[in-house]
């Protein structure tokens, strides 16, 4: 099985991105950024209250436990903007339509509703399952990417 740094790195969505914003992964989640991205403009959120701020990150270095012990830049990094070209995303389950179930508490939905970018789910084969409730504040992924496999959504969900 391939890892989901070989899968980016053959994907021409994100070889032909400059600015992304990525997620620091929890235990138990698959971790886009290691080893870290080379070439790109990498941001990552921070909880502020209750939203996500992206912030420039140069390296893992830069991140400091934060909020619900999630690793994420310090509040004096430079803030990113809400403008991507790919938006990693992370979550419990998705379906082949892009709808995430996240962890319930709408950080990625307000964060995404704010954002532009290509929206892609980021996740385990295991995660995939046949169909996630939706909720009319529910944003859907544009693609979902899998140590195995890249599959293109449609964006029902918004």
């Amino acid at each position: 099985m391939g890892s989901i740094p070989s899968q980016l790195e053959k994907w021409e969505a994100w070889i032909d991105a400059d600015t992304v914003c990525a997620f620091a992964a929890l235990p138990g989640e698959p971790d886009p950024l290691t080893p870290w991205p080379e070439g790109k403009s990498i941001a990552l959120p921070r909880v502020d209250g209750e939203i996500l701020v992206p912030h420039v990150v140069e390296s893992p270095a830069d991140l400091r436990p934060g909020c619900f012990g999630i690793l994420e830049p310090s509040v004096d990094a430079p803030v990113a903007g809400n403008a991507f070209d790919v938006i990693l995303v992370p979550g419990l389950a998705f379906d082949q339509s892009g709808r995430r179930l996240g962890r319930g508490r709408g950080y990625y939905d307000r964060f995404l509703a704010g954002t532009s970018g290509l929206r892609v789910a980021v996740c385990f084969d295991w995660q995939l399952v046949d169909t996630i409730p939706v909720e009319p504040h529910d944003l859907a992924m544009d693609a979902i990417l899998t140590p195995s496999k890249i599959i293109i959504c449609s964006r029902e969900g918004d």
